[in-house]
């Protein structure tokens, strides 16, 4: 879709399919920064700051996008304040999630990190069947690792643990967790 740095126009909306947002290090490690949905808005940065995108951007899977070049969407915005008011608030959103990011980066081991980024990733895109919560993306461990900022073996052997400890299963590259409560609980007080 897009790459860091390369200049643009416009902001998209994600109108079926994923979105994967990262940032590549010069080192050629991966951060993952965001998995986009049907009804985000992606680019949106550009829309008042720097016309340079400030990560890339790729589709996980076959996706509709639609692209609102940047004049066009600041006409609209200042046309109808409701609308400009939700662009706010998704931008108030994803302040959050990066300083929640950055808490977590600091303040809590690696298992705690993936804890909780499954437990965020099943409240997004988690679909409840049968008492449990199902996360119908796709993750690789690799993947997981990149959202998470650990290495792909970490991701693995926590991984393991948690399916071991009957906390998550793993069927047919389909992530269930088993127990929320629980998840959360080890989520939030190991460190």
């Amino acid at each position: 879709m897009f790459v860091e740095g390369q200049p643009t126009n416009g902001t998209y909306i994600v109108v079926s399919g994923l979105v994967k947002v990262f940032k590549i290090h010069k080192e050629g490690r991966e951060k993952t920064l965001a998995i986009l949905s049907r009804g985000d808005l992606l680019g949106e940065m550009t829309l008042f700051d720097n016309p340079l995108r400030s990560a890339s951007a790729e589709t996980m899977e076959d996706s509709v996008l639609l692209l609102l070049s940047n004049d066009d969407l600041r006409q609209v915005l200042a046309e109808m304040p409701e609308l400009a008011i939700k662009v706010i608030q998704v931008l108030v959103q994803r302040l959050r999630q990066a300083n929640q990011q950055i808490e977590e980066l600091m303040f809590l081991n690696a298992r705690s990190r993936i804890i909780c980024n499954l437990v965020h990733l099943a409240s997004v895109h988690g679909i409840e069947e049968n008492g449990k919560t199902r996360i119908p993306l796709r993750l690789t461990h690799a993947e997981l690792a990149n959202v998470v900022g650990v290495s792909r073996e970490t991701a693995t052997k926590v991984l393991d643990d948690l399916q071991k400890n009957s906390l998550i299963a793993i069927n047919n590259k389909q992530l269930w967790l088993l127990d929320m409560k629980e998840l959360y609980q080890q989520g939030a007080i190991d460190s």
